[in-house]
């Protein structure tokens, strides 16, 4: 793996996520060259586009192609594909320059401290700091332009951060919000409980055993603490659902209020005991207890939405000029496949790149300017 590969891929900075989500959205609203060539007739390191006078040439396109395909799980590209794949290459190029460009016309830096906390953590994954700068040295790296990589990668993301840091969310969006959303917040019917995993039987029985002794769960917990894998608390219990209560789990739904089980083995050294505390009914949790997780998420979707909103408008305002409009165009007869609106949504997915949470983490940061 690539160094500076690594580096984008084992940090999970803000960027990443922005990067390559929001340029899914940006259109391809570029103006097409004059040029009367033909994808046969080019030949060499042709000139695919202008970006503010700059000329990007194939062998760009196709490296960050080579990325873009890896980070995406983009596997068995058919002809078809390839200038839909382009595009998407291409468009995400363009963003990620509007953003370097910015973050150099605001003159945002980041702090040398930070730099060097973040590349510590990059030297952290491997087994030396030798074996580390070893692998720079194979690579024709250099710890300058890791350094470097990092200090860009830290800049964007205070950009980021400062252009939706304004962002706030009234308690009417959190309510209406959670009425939306009702349904994901139903409690099932069940009981409510207390429970104890132990990593092996005898440790089970002799917890079980103090419990129905002395009726003290927490104290009963301080004897076989070192066995103990996870538990509730005798004031904080656990809601198990009717529908859980089954196989292994079954003897559970044999208790009664306040009577504790034997222990339960689930597998080897995984042995769970549990007390009933009462039966519970379906029902709804109050906006009081889900209200801090939905303005968490409230607040995620408007920033990335203002950060969105403004990568756009710094892409939109590049002066790119496409001069290879061969290599986004597909070539197909309009009689070869069914207007779009008549496919089925798994036959579109081959055709579209996979922008999601999961590869957003996997992202490679914005190339830099050739």
């Amino acid at each position: 793996m690539q160094i500076l590969t690594a580096l984008r891929t084992q940090i999970k900075w803000i960027l990443a996520l922005f990067i390559v989500i929001f340029t899914a959205s940006v259109g391809f609203m570029y103006g097409t060259g004059s040029s009367s060539d033909s994808d046969n007739q080019r030949t060499g390191d042709f000139v695919v586009a202008k970006v503010n006078g700059e000329e990007l040439h194939i062998s760009q396109l196709q490296e960050h192609l080579r990325s873009f395909v890896e980070r995406n799980g983009i596997r068995d590209l058919s002809d078809k594909q390839m200038p839909l794949i382009y595009k998407a290459v291409f468009d995400e190029m363009v963003s990620n320059r509007a953003v370097i460009d910015e973050v150099a016309r605001l003159k945002i830096s980041a702090p040398a401290d930070d730099v060097d906390k973040q590349l510590k953590e990059v030297e952290n994954q491997y087994v030396t700091k030798e074996a580390f700068m070893q692998t720079l040295k194979n690579q024709g790296s250099s710890l300058e332009q890791v350094k470097a990589e990092i200090a860009r990668q830290l800049a964007i993301n205070k950009m980021l951060e400062d252009v939706s840091g304004g962002v706030v969310v009234s308690d009417d969006e959190i309510k209406a919000l959670y009425d939306a959303l009702r349904g994901n917040f139903t409690l099932p019917a069940g009981i409510e409980a207390d429970f104890v995993q132990l990593k092996n039987k005898e440790a089970a029985g002799k917890f079980a055993e103090e419990v129905k002794a002395n009726k003290d769960w927490d104290k009963a917990l301080t004897i076989v603490s070192d066995d103990i894998v996870q538990a509730t608390s005798s004031d904080v219990h656990e809601r198990i659902a009717a529908t859980e209560m089954i196989g292994k789990l079954e003897p559970i739904s044999a208790l009664n209020d306040g009577e504790t089980s034997a222990p339960i083995e689930i597998a080897s050294q995984d042995y769970f005991v549990v007390r009933r505390i009462r039966a519970v009914s379906e029902d709804v949790r109050p906006l009081s207890e889900v209200s801090d997780g939905i303005k968490t998420m409230l607040l995620q979707s408007k920033k990335m939405e203002a950060q969105r909103n403004y990568i756009k408008g710094l892409t939109d305002k590049m002066n790119v000029e496409i001069v290879a409009p061969e290599l986004f165009t597909v070539k197909i007869k309009s009689d070869d496949v069914p207007p779009a609106d008549a496919l089925p949504d798994e036959k579109l997915d081959g055709l579209k790149p996979a922008f999601t949470e999961d590869t957003a983490d996997k992202a490679a940061a914005p190339p830099a300017a050739k």
